[in-house]
């Protein structure tokens, strides 16, 4: 069973000048789940995991 929304992103996109790192990314996790990035080489899931943290801002979405 699942709690409360911990995290909730939508359409978020990631910009570093004409490069696009990530675009219309958008999950839920709640309380209680666990959850895994997966993905090939260069998909963006470091930056995915930055912006969460806090360490890069998104360049849109929410």
């Amino acid at each position: 069973m699942s709690g409360p929304a911990l995290l909730e992103l939508d359409n978020i996109s990631k910009h570093y000048g004409n490069i696009i790192a990530l675009t219309g990314v958008t999950t839920l996790v709640n309380a209680g789940e666990v959850t895994c990035v997966l993905g090939d080489n260069g998909a963006g899931k470091s930056t995915f995991i930055k912006i969460i943290a806090g360490a890069h801002r998104q360049s849109g979405g929410v």
